[in-house]
């Protein structure tokens, strides 16, 4: 139970507060604000800003008024709700890479599809091969599946060269055999991995005819598109909530 306490108006501070003291060294600044801000951005810009604003503001899935008094699974439900807004607004709006950037910004709030957006995607685009590409990024777009970046180990943070999980080229079936050996190789931290995602980008040490090739991308798929259950020989936990 949450309890509070009436302060008097006497007792109250006196001094502004917080946006009080923005608005006022705005308003005592040598230069107009607002003659800045279209000089910085342009009318078109801003035009577009504010209607993105406008579109997010009005829309009442969006509304995070009791998001800290739910619990983490209703709170997952609600960002699983407030995903699948938005992936409907980028196709409605038809909004481009730097609209759904201002949006993201309007939302102020992580979600499970973030690393499918801002890791898997873009991986895809930069890495991947015309065959790749069609195979994956075209479905990835359009939410068929979602995907992940996985290259953090619990034993090794970022540093990249020290991954121990593996990938050794088997050249009689033309296949990788992607290893995580020890428990220090487990992939750890990634987001959207633990509830969400049904690919991943995993990065790996490339071994192939006894040679040693240092990290490659590979993509993995890790759960069934119908069970969205993992796949044989995959394991997958959820670690719990995060701080902030």
């Amino acid at each position: 139970m949450t309890s509070y306490v009436k302060i008097p108006s006497h007792l109250r501070p006196s001094d502004p507060q917080g946006p009080d003291l923005l608005t006022q060294e705005r308003e005592s600044a040598s230069f107009d604000v607002k003659e800045l801000t279209l000089l910085l951005y342009g009318i078109k810009d801003l035009e577009r800003y504010h209607k993105i604003l406008n579109i997010i503001e009005n829309d009442p899935v969006f509304d995070k008024t009791n998001i800290y008094f739910m619990g983490r699974d209703k709170l997952f439900e609600y960002t699983i709700k407030k995903e699948k807004r938005l992936v409907q607004l980028i196709k409605e709006n038809k909004w481009n890479v730097e609209e759904l950037q201002y949006a993201e910004w309007f939302l102020d709030m992580p979600g499970p599809f973030g690393a499918h957006r801002g890791m898997f995607i873009p991986t895809l685009i930069g890495h991947g091969t015309e065959e790749q590409k069609k195979k994956f990024l075209i479905p990835a777009k359009n939410y068929q599946i979602i995907g992940c970046y996985a290259q953090t180990e619990l034993g090794h943070g970022s540093n990249v060269q020290g991954l121990e999980t593996t990938s050794t080229y088997i050249p009689e079936t033309d296949e990788f055999e992607i290893h995580s050996p020890f428990l220090t190789s487990s992939k750890w931290w990634i987001g959207g991995l633990g509830r969400t995602a049904t690919h991943a980008i995993v990065m790996a040490q490339l071994k192939s005819n006894g040679k040693d090739y240092g990290p490659h991308p590979f993509i993995v798929q890790i759960r069934d598109l119908e069970t969205h259950l993992p796949l044989p020989g995959i394991t997958i936990g959820d670690i719990g909530p995060k701080f902030g």
